[in-house]
């Protein structure tokens, strides 16, 4: 006869058929061994403590005398990892479940209830029930799936009634692996999104310090050059002190490559917070002012009347916006216009900011354009190659996007930022 139990077929394998209605123990002390066994099962983090926990709760049941919790391979019918109670014997690795009573009740998801006058096909369950009923009570989860395989300490009619107890616990069970696995996915899922934020740090770091690097090397060049000829040269007092203004210029130079990488540290402790966005840009353009005027630059800002803000580090917003307007200066040795534009964009999604750097500089073949941002992609006149993909890694940090046009007299990048909240 098949019955139901909690949606689990029950099976009676050549044993008397009593007509019993198979439901869950009403007596309170196996509603109060169920409890036991699922709270025991809420403090476990690894399948491993959930297969010695429950072991460790059927070996207490009063009606239990002896048996094994099975986790099944997903692919085959073979024994995976196995914890035994009551002084079962012990199991070899990968022993085939296929032709045994608990094989059936894995795969056809159903409860077997064996009466000791049945007799299994398989060796090891006829050792483990000896005298006894054997029950075996599957469970299927999302990523597992496997039987409690349990001999009877009592058969006195209450077969049924103790077969339902364990498929009870067999539903905890896998109601508990289905968490611990959900958990160990989520973990896994952020601590690769810690190893990828991690890289992008990294990387980020490596190309500040090629920043600061080549922004230093140039003055100290330069300097170094001063000194040479101010220590190996008889010059008038004219020309002493004119290089020796060259060499202040270029030591105040040193220092203020040196103070943006300082503001970029200060900036990261202090955490994201709402930017003024106008005023980086300012900020960003008068760092940007030797290196302007140098090149006859003229800067057109065409602001948005609203005062937009966006979330995120002041400093390094400033030193990706730095390094937009370097790259367009560095792309018109001779002079020539930037113009920054700045407005609000309101789509389907979320609010955002937009910024647009848009020169008169060096054009790009269109061809070029996705590799501009590559640390080793085709550089725009005297630039030397980072500033683009430095902005590009700050903006995405901030979850903005840099896009470039190129049109017939004009190179434009578009930067666009979640505005604040």
């Amino acid at each position: 006869m098949t019955q139901d139990v909690q949606g689990i077929a029950v099976v009676h394998v050549n044993g008397n058929e009593n007509g019993k209605e198979a439901s869950l123990p009403t007596r309170t002390d196996y509603l109060g061994w169920i409890a036991r066994a699922g709270l025991a099962l809420t403090r476990c983090r690894t399948a491993t403590d959930a297969l010695d926990a429950m072991a460790a709760q059927l070996d207490a049941a009063p009606f239990l005398l002896r048996g094994y919790v099975i986790l099944a391979e997903a692919e085959t019918l073979r024994l995976s990892r196995v914890v035994s109670f009551g002084r079962a014997p012990t199991l070899p690795a990968a022993l085939p479940l296929a032709g045994s009573l608990a094989g059936a009740a894995i795969a056809e998801k159903r409860l077997v209830v064996a009466p000791p006058a049945a007799s299994s096909t398989a060796a090891w369950e006829r050792t483990l029930a000896s005298e006894s009923t054997l029950v075996c009570a599957p469970f299927h989860g999302v990523a597992s799936r496997g039987v409690i395989v349990a001999a009877l300490a009592d058969g006195a009619g209450k077969d049924e009634e103790y077969g339902a107890c364990l498929q009870s616990a067999a539903m905890l069970m896998c109601s508990t692996l289905d968490r611990i696995g959900e958990c160990e996915t989520q973990l896994r899922q952020r601590m690769r999104q810690i190893d990828e934020a991690h890289t992008g740090r990294l990387a980020l770091i490596g190309r500040l310090t090629a920043a600061l690097a080549h922004e230093i090397n140039n003055p100290l060049q330069a300097i170094a050059n001063t000194l040479y000829l101010l220590q190996h040269r008889p010059l008038s007092d004219e020309k002493r002190q004119r290089y020796l203004g060259m060499a202040q210029q270029e030591t105040e130079r040193v220092i203020a490559s040196v103070r943006r990488m300082l503001d970029l540290y200060r900036s990261s402790g202090q955490g994201k917070r709402p930017v003024a966005l106008h005023r980086i840009l300012d900020q960003a353009i008068q760092q940007a002012s030797d290196v302007l005027r140098e090149r006859g630059i003229v800067v057109r800002c065409l602001y948005a009347p609203d005062d937009l803000r966006v979330s995120g580090f002041a400093g390094h917003l400033r030193f990706a916006c730095y390094n937009l307007i370097l790259n367009s200066a560095y792309a018109m040795p001779r002079g020539g216009t930037l113009t920054i534009r700045t407005c609000w964009q309101d789509d389907d999604t979320a609010p955002s900011v937009v910024v647009e750097f848009a020169d008169t500089g060096t054009l790009v073949d269109e061809a070029d354009l996705p590799r501009l941002f590559d640390p080793d992609g085709p550089v725009r006149g005297e630039a030397n190659g980072i500033e683009l993909p430095l902005s590009y890694s700050i903006i995405e940090q901030h979850h903005g996007t840099l896009t470039v046009q190129c049109t017939d007299d004009q190179v434009i990048f578009r930067v666009c930022l979640p505005a604040a909240t």
